[in-house]
């Protein structure tokens, strides 16, 4: 009886910290005017679920996550900036073929840049926890994650399928958004990339500075 109350007490305490991120991460949105605050939130929520993942569970999560929105603004809207670039001009590019006249090449090229674009998908999700997890450049933090997209094929189709089995979820229990909608992706993107990731010895950038 005592291991399931202790169960029932993490599990409880685990909700709490998930609705209190999602809260956070909503907060802190807003106050960068959504188009300016977004990036550097999530960026904090993937920080502190690194933390609690692998580090302490115990974390003082709003002062990690306000220092870490401080710290990281700039950058986070820089690494936004750089990979809606990047989307930007593949849709542009998709969108251009579609208006041209139907042939084999063109259908080619086409389903050619859907899967581009479809792996870049992918890769923006691992770019935000590659980002607080190692200390790389913006270009270096992109490169890196479409490696492991293309390089751990099994952890990038375990990550598709809690991304589907979490949206069928929401949208069958719509009021679970505004209590974890956003928090949970994170924490389960964040296990599950932290698992992918290779034993190297590049510096960890946020692990030992709050």
């Amino acid at each position: 009886m005592e291991n399931i109350s202790e169960w029932y007490m993490r599990l409880g305490n685990w909700v709490f910290k998930l609705f209190f991120l999602n809260i956070l991460w909503v907060l802190f949105t807003l106050m960068g005017i959504v188009i300016l605050g977004i990036f550097p939130a999530t960026t904090a929520l993937f920080a502190v679920t690194r933390k609690l993942i692998m580090q302490d569970e115990d974390t003082p999560i709003s002062s990690l996550f306000w220092s870490t929105y401080k710290k990281e603004f700039a950058r986070s809207n820089l690494l936004a900036a750089v990979i809606s670039l990047i989307g930007a001009i593949l849709v542009v590019d998709i969108y251009i073929l579609m208006q041209l006249e139907p042939s084999i090449l063109n259908q080619t090229i086409q389903v050619f840049l859907l899967l581009v674009f479809m792996v870049y998908l992918i890769t923006t999700i691992y770019v935000f926890p590659i980002f607080v997890h190692f200390d790389l450049s913006i270009f270096e933090c992109i490169k890196y994650a479409f490696v492991l997209v293309i390089g751990r094929p099994l952890y990038t189709m375990l990550l598709i399928i809690c991304l589907i089995i979490i949206s069928l979820m929401l949208r069958s229990i719509p009021g679970l958004i505004p209590v974890f909608g956003v928090s949970l992706f994170a924490l389960v993107f964040m296990k599950i990339i932290s698992l992918s990731l290779p034993n190297i010895n590049t510096p960890i950038k946020l692990g030992n500075s709050y």
